[in-house]
């Protein structure tokens, strides 16, 4: 190949958080010094301006105050049918308007992706023989979910051998290759210089705390984890002001090794500075820590994508996962005393630069998907999409289709599938003097208890070690959708003012369906109680009914029902561990 710079690049993103730019900044900036002509361009806004302000604006509401219903919509774009659904909608109704506003234009030799719908209206293009030059998917991310991948896609570059498995699984052509980063991380000061510049202890055990360029997640929790553990704690709250503010309102004045930032450019000298990141598993900010060598340390990932990318990474040996606020600081605790030392990300063996990925495409070596010409019938998977939405809202409000949908979904509700012999001891309380009585029982017992209140029952509760603490769904004969979440939040409010710790679970009433997601409280999961028979405890989560009950009467029966259970043989297990 006589000349790069003849070899003109496109590269589509997204501004739906800032990781897609991110990783269009950095997949131009190699490509550069490679030789190449590269140019991006915001694909997302080319193919609607609408659907541009809605995921931006939505997905960052989604979460901040809805995220279980990211949950419930990665859990449905899990399936192959909801995946495909998807790309065919987004190739429908955008992959023209992305052709004409930027592709016929800048008539590029290769496009390149960073954000998945912008990848599926790519591949609509290249199915259609619409768009001649070939596609790559960049994937930064180690958790790759079927949506991101579009089989009429020539090449999806992703970042570990776990993530190209991902991609074939789910019918995509991919090479893991050695993703890149910003030129700044390939220059930071060293650790003594960074501290020195950056006005931090010099002997300390320093956390980076980050979430992201929006500032998402549960950045107080995890700031206050690492305070609490004895680390100088450096949160970086992004261009999010009002997470900055709360932070030096809540968590700065409360300890003095807490520095809270806002936006920062010198992320570079930060990361240098620090002995471990701890953030919620967003794709680019690991990708250069790694790059790093700073350890990773993952606490309450966003879910759905933020749980599969966690498991991803944990998989491939770049971060540790830590479940539970209790863990995150013991951890932490071991690590400030030196009682550990905290491994640096696992590298893969001698992966490809993304510019030898890309080189064979100029040469002619690789072979283009097959084309087909674009057909004027109406696709069957459109003509079968009217019973895909019916048979989402069977999942979503049938209890016998909440049992179909943990298992086509691949959803993880804790009760759902127990392993034998174990038991998750749950108790429901509505009397704030029934709730105090409980958890006394539940230390005299010993045995790990999960309490789900509603807002008049969590008045009573207490911080309580061994403990673990859940919204109780609303009960009454009546329910309107609308009212039932709105008094989770309250009752979740109630539990985290009384206990100092966010509600993790919830208890959906009368049943655990998909529609119960919608209702369940931010950073809490839905559970899944066992239908016992003839009142004979089993395996699985088994939830101890107090309601109508004095004090004395709920910690009898939870002392008899812990009898029972033991008679039993079985085993009393935490409900994370179930």
């Amino acid at each position: 190949m006589a000349n790069k710079a003849a070899n003109k690049i496109l590269i589509l993103t997204a501004s739906v958080g800032g990781g897609h730019e991110a990783a269009g900044r950095a997949v131009r900036s190699e490509l550069e010094r490679a030789g190449y002509d590269a140019t991006i361009s915001d694909g997302l806004q080319a193919m609607s301006r609408t659907l541009n302000w809605m995921l931006v604006r939505g997905y960052c509401s989604q979460v901040q105050h809805e995220p279980r219903s990211l949950a419930t919509v990665f859990a449905f774009t899990s399936h192959k049918i909801g995946a495909a659904t998807v790309r065919v909608l987004m190739g429908s109704l955008y992959a023209g308007r992305l052709h004409r506003k930027v592709l016929s234009k800048d008539a590029p030799d290769l496009v390149i992706s960073t954000y998945p719908l912008v990848t599926a209206a790519l591949g609509r293009l290249r199915k259609d023989g619409r768009l001649r030059a070939p596609v790559v998917a960049v994937i930064s991310d180690y958790g790759v979910h079927p949506l991101w991948i579009s089989p009429n896609t020539d090449l999806h570059l992703v970042v570990s051998e776990c993530s190209s498995e991902l991609a074939e699984t789910a019918g995509g052509n991919s090479v893991p290759i050695r993703f890149p980063i910003a030129p700044e991380f390939h220059h930071a000061p060293p650790r003594e210089e960074a501290r020195e510049e950056l006005g931090l202890p010099p002997d300390d055990f320093v956390a980076l705390v980050v979430g992201g360029a929006w500032g998402i997640g549960d950045v107080e929790g995890m700031a206050r984890c690492a305070a609490e553990a004895g680390a100088y704690t450096v949160v970086v709250a992004g261009n999010n002001s009002g997470l900055k503010k709360r932070l030096e309102e809540r968590i700065a004045p409360s300890f003095e090794n807490v520095q809270v930032l806002g936006w920062v450019e010198n992320m570079p000298a930060l990361m240098s500075a620090s002995d471990c990141l701890i953030q919620n598993a967003g794709g680019m900010t690991c990708l250069e820590a790694i790059e790093m060598g700073l350890p990773i340390l993952i606490y309450n990932p966003i879910l759905g994508h933020g749980e599969l990318n966690s498991l991803t990474m944990e998989r491939s040996g770049v971060a540790r996962w830590l479940h539970t606020a209790e863990d995150l600081t013991g951890y932490l605790r071991s690590a400030v005393r030196g009682e550990i030392s905290l491994p640096a990300p696992r590298n893969e063996p001698c992966p490809q630069s993304l510019v030898a990925a890309v080189e064979p495409f100029f040469q002619n070596e690789r072979q283009p998907v097959t084309l087909q010409r674009a057909s004027r019938r109406l696709s069957l998977r459109l003509v079968f999409a009217p019973l895909v939405v019916v048979l989402f809202i069977w999942l979503a409000f049938a209890s016998s289709g909440a049992a179909v949908a943990t298992e086509a979904l691949n959803l993880k509700v804790p009760g759902d599938d127990p392993p034998p012999g174990e038991v998750a001891l749950a108790v429901r309380v509505e009397d704030p003097a029934a709730a105090s009585a409980i958890e006394n029982q539940a230390r005299k017992e010993r045995v790990p208890v999960t309490i789900f209140a509603d807002a008049r029952g969590a008045r009573g509760l207490r911080p309580a070690r061994g403990i673990t603490f859940g919204v109780a769904g609303d009960s009454g004969e009546f329910s309107v959708p609308w009212k039932d979440r709105q008094k989770a939040k309250t009752a979740a409010t109630e539990i985290r003012r009384a206990t100092g710790t966010s509600p993790k679970y919830f208890l959906p009433a009368p049943r655990t369906n998909l529609a119960a997601f919608a209702d369940a409280p931010p950073h809490s999961r839905p559970v899944m109680p066992e239908q016992s028979v003839q009142g004979e405890p089993q395996n699985g989560l088994l939830v101890v009914e107090t309601s109508g009950r004095n004090p004395q009467a709920a910690r009898d029966k939870l002392a008899r029902t812990v009898r029972e259970i033991r008679g039993e043989g079985l085993r009393c297990v935490p409900l994370g561990k179930l």
